[in-house]
């Protein structure tokens, strides 16, 4: 039996049952993570169009937490942090720090989640200009380490690399450099940008959909990129 050019080889001992099973476990993973993160966008829009009867953009992904959307978003974010918390990479101790930085946006997606963004109206100062400085903090947080996926773990590759591995890591790279140049972006943005061309929320869903189509790729979603199996009964 062969496994991906860039997936843990679990002992011998497991048998190749078992390897099967939790390499499938955790491409499965991967996909849920990918497809939540693909719809979240535009769930939220339509969402609060179909809801509220408003189809405007609001400032930010996270200003739909102020809408009928709410819940949808929290959800999600929540959904995530699950995922990421029972995401374990495992090869008997190598590559242990994939495990550390899942739990780590697990965390900064449940901050995301539970410390909502200011308002438009809030006070400059107080417990909710507070609150959201801390999401920001767990925004930036959780892209950065979704950046660092793409471009550090996504990217290693165990023997020979086949063409199809070399096509994913140039996915994973252009997704984990398209994240860290809209985090900067997202800077500028608030200094500079006029509220109604709405560029958080464009920064933050591209950045939402990178993340979603290297996770994607990663889960072998439809069979995108993967490698080529060898025929049940070959050889």
């Amino acid at each position: 039996m062969t496994t991906s050019a860039d997936e843990p080889a679990v002992a011998s001992a497991t048998g190749p049952a078992a390897e099967a099973a939790f390499n499938e476990a955790y491409a499965f993973l991967r996909k849920a993570i990918g497809v939540i993160a693909l719809l979240l966008p535009v769930a939220v829009v339509v969402g609060r169009g179909w809801l509220d009867s408003s189809w405007d953009l609001k400032g930010s992904i996270s200003a739909y937490y102020y809408t009928h959307s709410r819940n949808y978003l929290v959800g999600s974010l929540c959904a995530l942090a699950v995922f990421f918390l029972s995401y374990e990479y495992r090869e008997f101790g190598k590559y242990r720090a994939d495990n550390y930085l899942s739990d780590f946006a697990s965390v900064a997606a449940l901050g995301v989640a539970f410390f909502p963004t200011t308002r438009g109206d809030a006070p400059s100062t107080g417990p909710e200009k507070a609150i959201g400085i801390l999401h920001y903090c767990c925004a930036v947080s959780l892209f950065a380490s979704l950046a660092v996926f793409c471009l550090f773990f996504f990217t290693r590759s165990q023997g020979v690399q086949t063409p199809q591995k070399v096509l994913r890591n140039r996915v994973y790279r252009v997704c984990g450099a398209v994240i860290i140049g809209c985090l900067l972006l997202c800077l500028l943005a608030l200094w500079k940008a006029p509220d109604r061309w709405h560029a958080l929320f464009w920064l933050e869903s591209v950045m939402v959909w990178a993340f979603a189509v290297s996770w994607l790729v990663k889960g072998e979603f439809h069979g995108i990129l993967a490698d080529d199996r060898p025929a049940q009964g070959a050889g």
